[in-house]
């Protein structure tokens, strides 16, 4: 799971951002040599629904993008296309067309290039906050008005903000969805998703690796589990004050 991806300094960034996107800003160099990586270990990009996953295709993996920031376009998709490879841009549909986003044009050049473009929600918000009746508004006003600007069927979807349950996601599935990306999976959720790798912009080569072979540094599975626990303890409010506390702390 990517988002910003950045030329090097300075850039221009979109300024109704959330407080710590920068922490997973990649300079275009180092998504540059990820990609590099991937394709030197062997490892075959897919679609799902569009790519039948036989024997040869040894170690299929998904490719996302959260936001739609414009960088995406002019940037990532560049390397995408010189590689031959696919992957998916997750839009939040009340931002296209703002500045440092996306507009109807360059998500309609991202599917000509052969890239699926799926829903990040309405406006972005965090789900679990919302009423059952303004959650479904969220999943099913941004997919019709994607359908309806690009032509297509919208069967994905990438939870916004790391923050889901399975309400959320059996909701997504009766709304039309086929598939539901979320970030790293809570505790307690069962229903049928793709978890994904969030990418962070201070990754050495090395820890890319690590991560990739499924193994962590041990103090990341600490803060990892930490993380988890006021997650569950502070609900989404109370976690995401600290979380905005702490960052603009250690600025």
């Amino acid at each position: 799971m990517y988002h910003g991806i950045l030329p090097g300094d300075p850039v221009v960034v979109p300024d109704d951002r959330e407080t710590g996107a920068e922490l997973y800003d990649l300079s275009l160099d180092k998504f540059k040599a990820q990609m590099n990586w991937l394709k030197d270990k062997g490892y075959n990009p897919i679609l799902l629904d569009k790519t039948k996953i036989t024997s040869a295709c040894a170690d299929p993996i998904i490719i996302t993008f959260d936001d739609g920031e414009l960088n995406n376009f002019q940037y990532a998709l560049p390397v995408l296309n010189e590689l031959g490879w696919k992957a998916y841009f997750f839009i939040i549909v009340k931002r296209i067309g703002r500045n440092g986003y996306m507009d109807w044009k360059e998500l309609k050049c991202l599917q000509e290039a052969g890239m699926i473009i799926g829903s990040h929600g309405l406006s972005h918000e965090i789900l679990t906050n919302l009423l059952d009746s303004q959650m479904e508004e969220e999943l099913k006003a941004s997919k019709n008005n994607l359908e309806v600007n690009l032509g297509v069927p919208i069967d994905s979807i990438s939870i916004p903000r790391g923050f889901c349950n399975d309400k959320i996601i059996d909701a997504a599935y009766r709304l039309g969805y086929k598939n539901v990306f979320i970030s790293e999976r809570p505790q307690g959720v069962r229903a049928n998703c793709f978890s994904r790798i969030a990418v962070k912009s201070n990754w050495s080569m090395k820890r890319f690796d690590m991560v990739l072979n499924g193994k962590y540094p041990l103090m990341v599975s600490i803060g990892s589990l930490i993380k988890k626990i006021l997650k569950t303890v502070l609900r989404e409010s109370g976690y995401n004050w600290l979380r905005s506390l702490l960052i603009n702390i250690y600025r």
